[in-house]
């Protein structure tokens, strides 16, 4: 009970991108709104070894799948437009949240859904594959947004940070340029995870798709049950059509 209640917090923790941004800012907002932001340093140096492991551990999601990105094979990629794509046509009727993880020979879907309802909506990803429509692939709530966010999170208040340490601007523009840091991050976190998404962690160059199989397989600690392992049949595009 006290391992589920942890993975649970894990989950709310790191899946809103806004409470990582909110403790980084507490952090950091001090010493950038200090009078003078060098006087504050001997503070900063008695606390960094905390504050590196602070830090580590809120960001840990972003350098894991950071790295993991420059090492996905154009199959797993491939697969996790269609996990999606799926995972949309599932949610077509607005009852349910789905999740899923793409591998090179097919994705998982994890929540309330059945065999026959992932077959059917497979089924609509291939039409729309075969026809050359345009496959809803882009989901806010993928895992990749979720660790592009914290990366933009730490990029954006560490600039003005150290800024703030090594130039010392006047406080108003210290205190504007958090302010910024703040509209921006809740603006455009989730137009920059969507670009990073489809550029790094994804691809539509498959000529034709279809389905191998569908079975009920073992969750994993972080997943909703029932889960399923979708197997596919990914026929890729001539290099010179892509």
């Amino acid at each position: 009970m006290f391992r589920k209640s942890k993975r649970r917090l894990a989950r709310w923790f790191f899946w809103r991108p806004i409470v990582p941004f909110v403790v980084e800012f507490l952090v950091l907002a001090p010493l950038v709104l200090a009078d003078t932001p060098s006087d504050s340093v001997g503070g900063v140096v008695f606390l960094l070894p905390w504050l590196l492991v602070l830090f580590g551990l809120i960001n840990l999601p972003f350098v894991a799948a950071a790295f993991r990105a420059f090492h996905l094979d154009r199959a797993t990629r491939r697969n996790h437009a269609l996990e999606h794509a799926t995972i949309h046509y599932l949610e077509a009727d607005g009852g349910r949240q789905l999740s899923g993880r793409a591998a090179r020979d097919g994705f998982r879907v994890c929540g309330r859904s059945s065999v026959r309802e992932i077959r059917t909506a497979f089924e609509q990803v291939r039409r729309v594959v075969h026809d050359g429509g345009p496959l809803p692939y882009i989901s806010r709530r993928c895992g990749s947004n979720v660790v592009s966010s914290l990366g933009l999170a730490l990029l954006l208040l560490l600039s003005v940070a150290l800024v703030s340490l090594v130039v010392q601007p006047p406080l108003a523009v210290r205190a504007s340029a958090l302010a910024g840091v703040v509209v921006f991050f809740v603006a455009m976190r989730h137009g920059i995870g969507n670009w990073i998404q489809g550029r790094f962690f994804m691809t539509l160059d498959f000529a034709d798709v279809s389905l191998r199989d569908v079975r009920e397989v073992q969750a994993g600690p972080m997943e909703r049950r029932p889960v399923h392992f979708v197997s596919t049949i990914v026929r890729a595009k001539a290099p010179d059509a892509v």
